[in-house]
This record gives structure tokens, C-alpha cells and sequence, in this order.
């Protein structure tokens, strides 16, 4: 459901196919000058990309004035609902506290669509920290966990409605893995993201974020320049099982397609107007599509289902 709350509330690059650049980033937030004095807003050195405007991360909430560790953002008074040692998570009788979260905002500057196909980050606890975490977004009022996974990591996993879940009360030391999935959602207007921790075992436990990685492409309209319109350009058939058709409106040019964490992963040279792409070799899921010819880049979405 949260997957067609975003594509509804936020449009996907390509719905309407425009003549535009585009340029894909990755943005770190490494909490590097977070110390136990900084207050509860991160003074770390935004990250910088062309067209994007980001706030630093917020404590908001939390009974403490002050983190309670240096180089990463992390704060105590978490909601309870863990029992020391207990590893079962339907022991846990803990609820998230929407008044307690971390914040930050991401604002495109005019002219500029901001697109966004994953969040990674780093999550650490104390020893009787938080078992449960989970991000919302303000496209829907703060009301739905965000599609998680786990990469790689047996010491996390995803549970219930998208709640990332600490599988073992032994483990305290900094665990990386949990990926927030956007499916290259794009928009125009500012966007915020919250991360809630749950379930700690004592109110002087703690839930740190570090490292926490956007990544995205940001597309800025282009003017003055007709060769590469739109018009003819068509991408068949979309759903498709990985083999399609591609008619360009120019070439030569590049068909490139990403994965929802923002990487490469496959790629083809245009050579004429009509092109049959094989992707066949990529899993099911959907990707972002550009098709370049080193000036312009026209995007669109392509899901492949087989």
C-alpha cells in the first residue's frame, strides 16, 4: 500500500515525459561534529548537490538536551517495551511515539524535480536500547512505515509493516544494512523524513543513526534545444519481462536503467529509431530508465514482471 501511496502522492520520473538533464547523487549525512555539547540539531557540514537543498537532522522529543555520543546522532528516552535478554519479537509490547524522532528535509530549488530511489543507513543501540525502528515521510502526514529491507545483515531484520527490527539484545555494536525504498519517486516540493525508535529496555537506552545515504537524481528542465524532443519517443512494452522496445526520438543515444538504490545496473547504445533492449538478466521490480545523448536525457519508468 505504501508503495502506491508514493507513486500517487509523489509523481515518478517519467510520467510525463519532458525534455530534461539529469544527474544522479548520493548525499551523507556522517554526523562528524556531533559531540555530546551540540544540541539537538546536527552541526555537521550539509551535504551539497546541485538544485537540493537539505536540513541538518533534528532530535526531536527527546527528553535529553544533548547526545549521548560523538560522531554519530543518537539520543536516550526511547519508548519501552523489551525485556532484557529476549530475543522474540512477539514479546515486544512497545508502540512508536510519534512526538519522538529524528527529522531532516530535503527541498528542490525552482526549476529543479528531486528524485529519490533509496535512504541507507547505519543504526547502533546501548545494551538496553531500542529493538524497533522504523522512517515515515511527510508525503503522508507521518502516517506509514517506508517499505524497509535489510541488506546482508542477519542482526537485523524487517518485520510487521516495514518495522526494521534489532534481532539480538547481545549485539550493540554499529550494524549497517537498513535501506529505505522510494522506487524513484520524484517531486517538486519539499520533502521530510522521521526515524522512530521503539522498544528499549530502559529509558536510559539509546537509538543512534549514522552515515545516513539519499540516493537520487535531480532533473532541471532544458530550453533552447530541439533535436532532442520528445515526441516519438516510446518505451514497449512497459510492463515487459525485460525484453522491450525503445523508439528514440534521436540518435545515436544511451539507454541506461538504475536500480531502486540508485545504481547502474544495465545499459545499451540506440543505433537507430526503433531498438529492441534485452535486460532480460535483471530481477523482477522497478527501474528508473534515462535515455541520453550526452545533452539532454529523457527519463521514464520501467517495470519489469515476468
Amino acid at each position: 500500500m505504501i508503495k502506491n501511496l508514493l507513486i500517487g502522492a509523489l509523481m515518478f520520473s517519467g510520467v510525463c515525459l519532458n525534455a530534461q538533464t539529469t544527474q544522479t547523487f548520493t548525499a551523507t549525512f556522517d554526523f562528524a561534529a556531533t559531540t555530546s555539547v551540540t544540541g539537538t540539531t546536527d552541526p555537521t557540514p550539509l551535504p551539497m548537490v546541485t538544485g537540493l537543498t537539505f536540513t541538518p537532522f533534528t532530535a526531536v522529543g527527546t527528553p535529553s538536551a544533548n547526545p549521548n555520543a560523538t560522531g554519530r546522532f543518537s539520543f536516550v528516552g526511547w519508548p519501552l517495551g523489551a525485556t532484557p535478554s529476549v530475543d522474540t519479537y512477539s514479546t515486544m509490547t512497545g508502540s512508536i511515539n510519534t512526538g519522538e524522532y529524528y527529522e531532516v528535509t530535503l527541498t528542490p530549488q525552482s526549476g529543479f524535480t528531486l528524485g529519490l530511489n533509496s535512504i541507507g543507513f547505519t543504526v547502533q543501540r546501548s545494551g538496553a536500547g531500542i529493538r524497533s525502528y522504523a522512517v515515515r515521510t511527510s508525503v503522508d502526514g507521518f502516517a506509514m512505515n517506508l517499505p524497509a529491507s535489510v541488506t546482508t545483515n542477519t542482526n537485523l531484520s524487517v518485520v510487521g509493516s516495514n518495522e526494521f527490527f534489532w534481532n539480538f539484545d547481545a549485539t550493540t555494536s554499529a550494524q549497517n544494512g537498513s535501506t529505505i525504498n522510494l522506487f524513484g519517486a520524484t517531486t517538486t516540493s519539499s520533502v521530510s523524513f522521521r526515524f522512530y525508535g521503539w522498544n528499549a529496555e530502559q529509558s536510559g537506552g539509546t537509538f543512534s543513526i549514522d552515515n545516513v545515504v539519499f540516493n537520487g537524481f535531480m532533473s532541471s528542465m532544458t530550453t533552447g534545444i530541439k533535436h532532442f524532443s520528445t515526441e516519438g519517443l516510446m518505451i514497449y512494452p512497459n510492463p515487459n519481462n525485460g525484453i522491450f522496445t525503445v523508439n528514440a526520438p534521436s540518435f545515436p543515444s544511451i539507454v541506461n536503467a538504475f536500480d531502486v538504490n540508485g545504481k547502474l545496473v544495465a545499459s545499451q547504445t540506440l543505433s537507430s529509431k526503433e531498438n529492441v533492449i534485452d535486460f532480460s538478466n535483471l530481477s523482477n521490480g522497478v527501474y528508473h530508465i534515462t535515455i541520453s545523448t550526452g545533452v539532454n536525457t529523457l527519463n521514464q519508468k520501467l517495470v519489469i514482471s515476468k
